[in-house]
């Protein structure tokens, strides 16, 4: 997840690190059905499309799905496969954070059952924020809604909590941690450049946004940049030794760091298609995994940064390789693969230095 242009609360987590919860073990694997209806659940998660995730659940014969994977349909189903909102804040002991939490959490069953109701659902939850300050429902600008969520902010802090609001398309999300410790990296990006970083560890956590809710924990964002540094999720990484920390969190974040200082104003799923390049460009033992995050979530919207970036990637990276748009790059050879990725961010780089707008790299259309 990351933070583009964090000046304002509502630049929140576009620009995230993702990770999914849980270390692989030694268990039977689900039925074909059952995983891939998994897959396409977690899939359409991400894209905060939660019909078509219980759908697909509910398609896929329940005696396919072994232990972990039944539970993640028992919880998906028992969470948003109802006609009310579950309530699951009750285990937070401060009375006013239980309660934010409980607002963000109402407001997100909402909004994934349906498109059409995300207006009305944000004035709602705007009025519930304000309502816990005893204030009455604020302006209807951004401005209005960043101001407000400062003072919810400050409560916050007051009890302890390190707290994050804004927008991670399409929803409004919470971010939400009681302790971080910061520490020192140097990142090696694919154009050679070395950048240094400030990564500041959270853990004990009480909300890890709209997409950790949605898909019942399994997935969710691991992290993100902001101009002050880089912010991991302990939790999802491990040791944090390994690629999914090194590639996919500080290689992919610290391309945002140096891309958001250089072009502060680019648009988030730019600046999310370089970050993919540099995991692609850099990932070995996380290479599958990787592309299948990459190609569980595919979107051609520009306003859902992650999917359409993922899109863009493999679709480039398979061209770039004289392979079919649609060719699979996890039967490619994986040296060839890294070599294209790097070259197309390369590429990208240099032809936005060359004929881009200043601030946000974006490049002039041709006349």
């Amino acid at each position: 997840m990351n933070l583009t242009r964090l000046a304002a609360a509502t630049a929140l987590p576009v620009l995230l690190a993702w990770a999914a919860s849980g270390a692989s073990t030694a268990v039977p694997a689900s039925g074909p059905l059952a995983a891939k209806a998994v897959n396409d659940t977690l899939g359409a998660s991400l894209r905060a499309d939660m019909p078509t995730a219980l759908s697909a659940l509910k398609a896929a014969p329940v005696e396919q799905f072994n232990a972990k994977d039944a539970a993640f349909r028992a919880c998906m189903l028992g969470r948003h496969d109802r006609s009310a909102p579950p309530y699951l804040a009750g285990t937070v002991a401060d009375p006013f954070v239980r309660s934010v939490l409980g607002v963000y959490q109402r407001y997100w069953w909402r909004a994934l059952r349906d498109p059409a109701v995300r207006p009305a659902e944000e004035t709602r939850l705007k009025t519930d924020l304000a309502a816990l300050l005893a204030e009455p429902a604020p302006a209807p600008t951004e401005e209005a809604f960043e101001g407000l969520n400062e003072r919810i902010n400050v409560e916050l802090r007051k009890r302890g909590f390190h707290p994050l609001q804004g927008r991670t398309p399409p929803l409004y999300d919470l971010m939400l941690w009681g302790k971080q410790e910061e520490r020192a990296y140097t990142v090696d990006l694919p154009s050679g450049e070395r950048q240094p970083v400030t990564v500041f560890v959270m853990d004990a956590w009480v909300s890890r946004g709209w997409s950790h809710y949605t898909s019942c924990e399994r997935t969710g964002a691991a992290g993100w940049a902001k101009p002050e540094g880089l912010f991991a999720v302990r939790s999802a990484y491990g040791d944090m030794k390994g690629e999914d920390f090194q590639v996919s969190f500080l290689g992919h974040e610290a391309q945002h760091f140096a891309d958001m200082k250089r072009w502060p104003d680019m648009p988030p799923w730019i600046l999310e298609y370089r970050a993919k390049l540099v995991e692609l460009a850099k990932a070995e033992t996380t290479r599958e995994k990787l592309l299948e995050r990459f190609y569980r979530s595919q979107d051609d919207e520009p306003d859902h940064p992650h999917p359409y970036a993922n899109k863009r990637v493999t679709i480039e990276v398979a061209t770039k390789l004289g392979l079919a748009a649609d060719a699979d790059l996890r039967k490619a050879d994986p040296d060839a693969v890294r070599r294209a990725a790097r070259e197309i961010l390369i590429a990208d780089t240099q032809r936005r230095e060359a004929e881009g707008d200043a601030k946000t790299g974006e490049v002039k259309a041709a006349k």
